[in-house]
């Protein structure tokens, strides 16, 4: 189990790919790029599990995300360590697989809640990409981003998300941040 960070593990390709650490104070947490099974055993699934199998999508609105998520990319940073994550990443989840998206291709990436790596993973992804809450969810088209959901929802997770897919108008919380 790794429990410090360092420049040379940072730079080793895939060194920190399903990783959990304990925290300064003993606790567990996820990081780097992790797969969702990881959320779905010991400590992580008593947040995990009942975030996602409690919450109902909106059917209507799931329906609609369906096609426009075809050939988009999705990365969410988060961290398990943060009640944010521990509620939204969940629902998130759920409303993706709802709306037929595959979420085993979604991009899990877990930062730190470490005083010298304060929201940044082992690895860096977050680099260049302004990650200031978690979680945030970002959406690509092409490898370019068309928009992001910050911290939690402005309307609702699915309104949300078919605001950014429709091109329309729509700020994200903490928007300010940028």
């Amino acid at each position: 189990m790794v429990t410090n960070f360092s420049p040379a593990h940072a730079q080793a390709p895939n060194a920190y790919a399903n990783t959990e650490v304990k925290t300064a104070n003993g606790d567990l947490m996820l990081l780097g790029h992790c797969e969702m099974a990881l959320l779905k055993q010991g400590a992580f699934q008593q947040w995990f599990v009942p975030g996602f199998t409690s919450y109902q999508p909106d059917s209507f609105i799931t329906r609609l995300l369906h096609p426009l998520l075809k050939n988009k990319t999705i990365e969410i940073f988060l961290g398990t360590w943060c009640g944010d994550s521990r509620r939204e990443v969940p629902r998130m989840l759920k409303m993706l697989e709802s709306s037929g998206f595959d979420i085993q291709k979604v991009k899990l990436l877990f930062v730190s809640n470490a005083a010298d790596m304060y929201k940044q993973s082992p690895q860096h992804e977050e680099s260049g990409k302004n990650i200031k809450r978690v979680p945030t969810l970002i959406v690509y088209n092409q490898q370019i981003e068309i928009g992001r959901i910050i911290e939690y929802p402005v309307a609702s997770l699915e309104k949300d998300l078919l605001s950014i897919l429709k091109g329309e108008k729509y700020v994200p919380n903490y928007s300010q941040l940028r």
